[in-house]
């Protein structure tokens, strides 16, 4: 090869390059921020179905909503909590995961409302006592559900800035046999 030929290519493999480099580093920058959005997002899956579990096993139980939220600070461990905008323990309806009388997470009325402190999670509304929840094994128990609503911000901001994550489980409350005391 002559010298000029030499020079031709080592120029155009220095285009390519100018052409390839940004775009590689671009993919590999999406890949990671979609990575970490999906951790948080396994996180906050993980959290809520500890915590619904929690709740449904302690039907009629004074702590039930705290040690739930307990559970939800502990499962979602990869989770930063100062991110958390809520977290709900709620009775929910019969048919769907929405709390009792909705259709959507835009409120909840028999339920208990948490808000991280810096520490751990505190109520902020207790609107369903332990005592009103259906708990016996005569009938259908009620139903508890977790809610939990994260943002998770980017880490370089360039694919997306903020995802809000949501997250919801239900499960029926353990019956309570009648030779424990369970009553209506």
């Amino acid at each position: 090869m002559t010298g000029r030929t030499q020079r031709r290519e080592r120029g155009a493999a220095a285009v390519e390059a100018v052409i390839v480099t940004p775009i590689f580093i671009l993919l590999v920058i999406g890949i990671m921020e979609f990575a970490l959005f999906f951790q948080n997002n396994l996180s906050a899956s993980d959290a809520v179905k500890a915590g619904v579990r929690m709740a449904s096993a302690e039907g009629r139980n004074a702590n039930f909503a705290q040690d739930a939220a307990d559970r939800v600070e502990t499962a979602g461990g990869a989770l930063n909590k100062n991110n958390i905008q809520q977290l709900w323990v709620y009775k929910a309806n019969t048919t769907d995961e929405f709390p009792q009388g909705f259709s959507s997470f835009s409120d909840c009325t028999v339920c208990v409302k948490f808000a991280w402190d810096g520490t751990r999670f505190t109520p902020t509304l207790n609107s369903w006592a332990a005592t009103s929840q259906n708990a016996c094994a005569s009938g259908p128990p009620d139903r508890i559900g977790v809610y939990l609503q994260v943002r998770h911000d980017a880490l370089t901001r360039m694919v997306f800035s903020t995802i809000t994550i949501r997250e919801a489980n239900v499960l029926g409350i353990e019956p309570i046999p009648a030779s424990n005391g369970c009553r209506p």
